[in-house]
């Protein structure tokens, strides 16, 4: 079913048994009311009559006169009289017709109750008892409501025709508004189908009304945005990859083929194989870094985690560091940590975790005039910082958001020493899979600092995975 008429049948559903209950209602308690008013008069019609016979002695001819000619004579009425013992004392019919069919059930209820209602056919009766100068009477008044019978045809017509009156325009009007519903959400379908990767510019009208509708529009086009950035950063990201890769496979190509072109002395084919060399470890690393990257991509779902001491993952950095240049040194400061272990863990994968902070490190070793990086660790509110700073030449205000793009590298960091420009991007890309973050304070000529902000288990200990657990 479509949605505009589900909305339509759902809509005239809620509405018909809102209009059923009132028509309901106003029906039931119209003919409660009507029917108590009748009762009323019956009840005072035989009071009044007992009265004048008993209380003002009045003869039992001109009570039959007073009720023949009332003007407020109840129609086809009937009025039966007993004493205590129920023997007949006074009895008035307008016709023979009209006659009380007075049951022995109603003489046996008479004995208990002072007070109760019946009917007569198509009349309606009272027998009450009554109680005159210390005498006790019983009396049975019975007639007929004419004008309940007239008005109560006439309202149930009023209320039939009203509810179907209402309940059409009811379907119509839900109608009307489910297609004006519909309509928008459609166009939003339109506008959505037309958007691509090569029409990430267009955006969907929120337009002024402050309705759930906007907020649709406005949610939907915040998606646009981060879709369109997410897609610039991978054309970005394919572009360069796809660059850095060809650039080191051509050079390896191209002097192979110079070197088969003539025979060539031993020196000169050493020559070319350590030029063929370096490019091929330039190749090597910037696969693994690509590789790398494209495991971190994401979220640490499927990623083994276990609980990490950071001290001890940051010992393992003057080795590895020495490892990748023998001139490089790093230099740890651990100043007041605190003993309990759980505020220096953190849940993580060792191996990408100790892959992020020593692509910081050797970034700074590799910069720094003196080949030296200072890693500081603190502990502050459940949340370590790991500090790298170096004495390199510093980054501009304007390349410090730059830093950590795919490949890349100024001018200036492009001539002091090589690299692919990956291991920022990838340091940054580990950090935020485990809710950490990177900052830079930087300056030109002095230097820069590296903070990176990691959270504890001490932190996260109502959300911890278990030891060597994987995150499903």
């Amino acid at each position: 079913m479509q949605i505009r008429y589900r909305i339509t049948l759902v809509y005239s559903t809620i509405v018909t048994v809102i209009l059923l209950l009132l028509c309901s209602s106003i029906y039931f308690f119209s003919v409660q009311n009507r029917t108590s008013q009748f009762y009323s008069r019956l009840m005072r019609k035989s009071l009044s009559t007992a009265d004048l016979l008993w209380r003002f002695h009045m003869q039992p001819d001109l009570v039959t006169d007073i009720n023949e000619t009332s003007p407020s004579a109840l129609i086809n009425k009937g009025i039966i009289i007993y004493d205590a013992d129920f023997r007949p004392l006074f009895s008035f019919y307008d016709e023979a017709k009209d006659s009380i069919k007075v049951g022995e059930n109603i003489l046996h209820r008479l004995k208990t109750e002072t007070r109760f209602f019946f009917t007569d056919g198509e009349r309606d009766a009272v027998a009450l008892q009554h109680t005159i100068n210390g005498r006790k009477y019983h009396i049975i008044t019975a007639a007929y409501d004419g004008d309940k019978a007239e008005w109560l045809p006439k309202l149930r017509l009023i209320l039939t025709v009203s509810f179907i009156v209402s309940l059409s325009i009811v379907v119509v009007s839900g109608y009307v508004f489910s297609l004006g519903l519909v309509r928008s959400i459609s166009d939003f379908t339109n506008k959505i189908n037309h958007i691509s990767s090569e029409q990430f510019s267009q955006r969907l009208a929120t337009g002024t009304e402050k309705d759930e509708l906007q907020k649709l529009a406005a949610t939907i086009n915040n998606l646009l945005d981060r879709l369109k950035s997410s897609f610039d950063t991978q054309r970005r990201f394919i572009d360069n990859a796809s660059h850095e890769l060809s650039t080191p496979l051509a050079s390896v190509g191209s002097q192979i083929d110079v070197a088969l072109q003539r025979e060539r002395s031993g020196e000169e084919y050493r020559s070319v194989l350590a030029s063929i060399h370096e490019d091929t470890n330039r190749l090597n690393l910037l696969v693994r870094s690509l590789l790398e990257i494209a495991k971190v991509s994401g979220s640490a779902k499927g990623i083994e985690l276990s609980p990490i001491r950071v001290d001890e993952l940051l010992m393992r950095l003057p080795s590895e560091m020495r490892k990748a240049n023998a001139g490089y040194d790093v230099k740890l400061v651990f100043s007041d940590l605190p003993d309990d272990e759980d505020k220096l863990t953190v849940y993580g994968n060792d191996e990408l975790l100790f892959s992020a902070i020593k692509n910081v490190v050797l970034n700074a070793c590799k910069f720094s005039v003196d080949k030296t990086a200072m890693v500081s660790l603190q502990y502050n509110d459940g949340e370590l910082k790991i500090a790298v700073e170096d004495k390199g030449p510093g980054i501009a205000i304007e390349e410090q958001e730059l830093i950590f793009r795919h490949f890349y590298r100024s001018a200036e960091t492009n001539s002091l020493v090589g690299g692919s420009g990956l291991g920022l991007p990838l340091a940054n890309q580990i950090i935020k899979l485990y809710d950490g973050r990177i900052e830079l304070f930087s300056q030109k000529g002095v230097g820069s600092v590296f903070n990176i902000f990691l959270k504890t288990v001490s932190a996260n200990s109502k959300n911890a995975p278990t030891s060597s657990s994987n995150v499903a």
